[in-house]
């Protein structure tokens, strides 16, 4: 008797399926009279052919639709970029060379990042100076000598409480993002950034409208400490270095010696500060802070003195708090002001100090810190763009400047060279300390000669 495997498609769709498995994959003996047709079989052929048809059609409408989508999202996205590079472009400040360091956000930003936090984390070193240098001493002992080329950032010294420029519009204003990225750029090492030590104690937030936060994003301008933090972070990552320099009382205020009674400021108000920010400032994540300028133009206090306006016990008063937080930084310290007189070229020349740049007496009483060679001299010089000095000039200049004769180039040289000598030069030639201008400039906006001699 003839036997099949399972149903045929008649037996299949007419069988009754019970309850007992055995029964349902039974096999079916065929009655001896049934006849076959090819038909019976057939079926399920038929029908893969349109299956088959239907599935490519549907992973082909599917790869369209999917490929379409993504290049409508890649024009989108071309687009997005070209959009933010154009952005970037108009807040970048222009010196005809290129950025090869942009950081472009996962949101598509280009040049404002959220944050400047990375996976590498950087030894705080030990910021020394001695023979004549400032060196960067890492824990096995390494030494790097550093070679400042640095800037001046005002501004938080203000009630502006942030630095000038960071209000970046249709107009004018420019980024944190792109003041590091310009400094880097043209080889500068280091900024200055003066504080105040109202904004310090008060913890003053930036003055609203001084700072676009939407295109300073990693500028965290929740108080003046975080401000201060978040930029300092913005220069690390172009390794730049920081100096803060402890700059006004008051924001209006500077303050004749590092304390004002009359300001408000009291040595224990001056000191606070300081501890404030030596101890907010110091570690890995601000390795790129080298220390304070421990008080912006003293010009009445004396020096080696003794009393309470004396500068040297000034510093190593503010030098202990400071290194009580962070013994790796350096104590920069500026000049007092008075009159002198020096014999240049055989002439006999009475000058008076720049402000910060008295520092004649510092050849035999210095300050003494908790912790060797942590001293840098840091004085000021300036030119007649900000006052006329009576050496800048020849004989026959009037006292007001009215009338004036100008020196010979070599002469001119050789008196400015003689005078920096006398105030501080000759402290380089001590190769203890390391000596640098905290501040030296020429014209910016302020001309004080009568007939505007730098322009």
């Amino acid at each position: 008797m003839p036997v099949t495997a399972f149903y045929s498609d008649k037996d299949r769709f007419s069988h009754k399926y019970t309850a007992d498995p055995s029964l349902n994959m039974r096999l079916i003996a065929k009655k001896s009279g049934d006849s076959e047709d090819e038909s019976d079989y057939k079926g399920q052929y038929r029908i893969w052919p349109g299956l088959l048809l239907l599935f490519m059609l549907v992973v082909g409408s599917t790869f369209l639709i999917t490929k379409g989508a993504m290049n409508t999202y890649e024009a989108s996205t071309a687009r997005a970029m070209e959009y933010e590079q154009h952005v970037a472009g108009k807040r970048s400040i222009k010196d005809g060379k290129t950025d090869d360091n942009i950081i472009i956000s996962d949101d598509g930003q280009v040049g404002n990042p959220k944050s400047y936090e990375t996976s590498v984390t950087c030894e705080m070193p030990d910021y020394q100076s001695k023979n004549g240098q400032i060196v960067a001493v890492a824990a096995n002992g390494t030494e790097v000598p550093i070679q400042i080329k640095g800037v001046n950032w005002f501004g938080m010294e203000t009630s502006l409480a942030v630095p000038f420029g960071l209000w970046e519009n249709a107009d004018n204003g420019t980024t944190a993002y792109e003041i590091a990225a310009f400094l880097a750029r043209n080889n500068f090492n280091a900024v200055r950034l003066p504080v105040s030590i109202e904004n310090v104690l008060d913890n003053n937030p930036p003055q609203k409208g001084v700072i676009n936060l939407s295109s300073n994003r990693a500028i965290n301008g929740t108080d003046f400490i975080s401000t201060l933090q978040t930029l300092i972070k913005s220069l690390a990552y172009r390794d730049i270095g920081v100096l803060i320099s402890m700059h006004r009382l008051t924001n209006k205020k500077s303050g004749a010696t590092w304390f004002d009674e009359d300001l408000g400021v009291t040595q224990d108000d001056f000191l606070k500060a300081v501890d404030i920010i030596s101890s907010n400032l110091c570690g890995e994540d601000y390795w790129n802070v080298m220390g304070l300028d421990l008080k912006n133009e003293p010009e009445t206090a004396t020096w080696g003195t003794g009393d309470d306006d004396d500068f040297v016990v000034g510093c190593e008063k503010i030098a202990k708090v400071m290194h009580g937080n962070c013994p790796q930084w350096l104590g920069f310290v500026e000049g007092v002001v008075s009159t002198h007189t020096v014999t240049i070229g055989g002439e006999e020349l009475d000058y008076y100090d720049w402000w910060g740049g008295g520092l004649q007496k510092a050849g035999d009483t210095q300050p003494k810190f908790s912790i060797e060679n942590k001293v840098v001299w840091a004085p000021h010089y300036y030119t007649t763009a900000v006052a006329p000095q009576r050496y800048f000039y020849g004989d026959g200049t009037t006292s007001d400047f009215s009338t004036y004769v100008e020196l010979s180039d070599e002469d001119l040289l050789t008196r400015v060279e003689g005078t920096m000598n006398d105030m501080f030069g000759f402290l380089a030639d001590d190769k203890k300390y390391a000596l640098l201008l905290g501040e030296f400039a020429g014209l910016y906006t302020k001309d004080a000669h009568p007939k505007k001699t730098t322009k």
